[in-house]
């Protein structure tokens, strides 16, 4: 039943995020509020990506309780969300309340994946399984709300948005608590931030570089292909159903994962999936004419997202020592989603301007060959015994 209600809070939270990234900019637009709040508004999840997950892993790692921050964070979003949609704000006020939104639910990825990971004991395939719904829930809700919008416009999505918020806050009610840890690791945790004992030894440098590079890539991705397709005469609905082939592509991989795993190490998933992201944009930049090639490189997203993703949390838990393991997610979540995402947007939008729209995803295509030759090094130096530097 456990993992019943995680994959009840996978579905609300990704939900939201549904709901967050396409449908907020224009809502407030909506309520009237000018392109330059609309930007700094959505701006704030990727500012809150690169302070928030740390102090949140901290917290966890510190206090030995997860599960009460998750549920902290999740309903002092829903508070922030209500505050923020439900009356018209002034531009400041909206911008604050948005920001501290984003900080309160800045650390449940990394939180919840951990958490997520202890109760599945390690295991990839059970994992993935829960892990799937918050990709269907990310679906349904840009399906559902979308159509919504389409016959009645923005006027209910304060309504939808702190709804999934509060249902994936009931859902953590139903979270066992954390299991109680030893004196040991207790006082580990205590210690202090472990900043330098995760950046430092062995080959976390290489690890947290290619991590970096990986998601630069995903970054121009995100922020540029509904964009780019556009350049090449795509309709809307074309465009939609590549996301969505892309993201139930991903749901498969997760469903099926376990399979995949058994018969690889992770640092050869790891590569595999840097460089299947080398080849997916490399086609992506050079094909965009093509829509077999397009629907071809979306299906790639199962090994650039969903591969890599599991691959990284459970190299994650697997090496690193306990009272690390929220603290780790967190600093990949800030690392590579927080710093590498934004660098990606923005110097993916320099790309563009400079040499055109395919230069961003040619761009995109070298961080991927970037991120397999990290990795490629991460693979030889991770063999070399590191544990004794992590324990310090």
């Amino acid at each position: 039943m456990q993992l019943g209600w995680l994959a009840l809070f996978y579905a609300a939270y990704f939900a939201f995020v549904g709901l967050y990234s396409p449908f907020l900019g224009p809502y407030l637009k909506s309520i009237g509020h000018s392109l330059d709040v609309i930007a700094l508004a959505l701006g704030m999840m990727q500012l809150m990506r690169i302070v928030g997950p740390f102090a949140w892993g901290w917290l966890a790692d510190h206090t030995g309780n997860r599960v009460r921050w998750i549920r902290v964070g999740i309903f002092s979003g829903f508070v922030f969300a209500a505050l923020a949609f439900w009356n018209q704000q002034t531009p400041s006020h909206l911008l604050f309340l948005v920001l501290m939104l984003n900080l309160s639910i800045s650390g449940l990825v990394p939180m919840s994946d951990s958490y997520a990971m202890e109760r599945c004991a390690g295991c990839t395939g059970q994992y993935g399984q829960v892990r799937l719904y918050g990709s269907l829930g990310f679906v349904l809700a840009v399906l559902v709300f979308g159509a919504v919008a389409d016959r009645f416009g923005f006027v209910s999505y304060p309504v939808w948005a702190c709804a999934m918020l509060l249902l994936g806050f009931v859902a953590a009610l139903k979270f066992s608590p954390d299991a109680p840890r030893s004196a040991s690791v207790t006082n580990a945790a205590k210690a202090g931030s472990g900043f330098k004992r995760l950046l430092l030894p062995g080959p976390m440098p290489l690890f947290w570089l290619a991590a970096f590079f990986m998601i630069f890539a995903h970054g121009v991705f995100y922020a540029f292909f509904s964009l780019y397709l556009l350049e090449f005469d795509y309709s809307e609905l074309s465009i939609g159903g590549l996301w969505a082939f892309g993201v139930m592509c991903e749901v498969v991989f997760f469903a099926f994962q376990s399979r995949f795993f058994n018969s690889l190490s992770l640092n050869a998933w790891l590569c595999i999936s840097f460089g299947t992201c080398a080849l997916r944009f490399a086609l992506t930049a050079a094909f965009p004419q093509l829509g077999g090639v397009m629907v071809f490189a979306q299906g790639l997203h199962a090994l650039t997202f969903a591969a890599h993703h599991t691959a990284t949390i459970s190299w994650l838990r697997e090496n690193l020592p306990a009272n690390l393991v929220v603290r780790g997610q967190a600093m990949y979540a800030t690392i590579a989603y927080g710093l590498g995402g934004s660098a990606g947007t923005f110097l993916g939008r320099f790309a563009w301007e400079w040499s055109g729209p395919a230069s961003a995803f040619a761009m995109a295509s070298v961080s991927g060959v970037v991120a397999l030759v990290l990795g490629w090094r991460f693979t030889i130096v991770s063999k070399r015994p590191f544990s004794a530097l992590l324990s310090r």
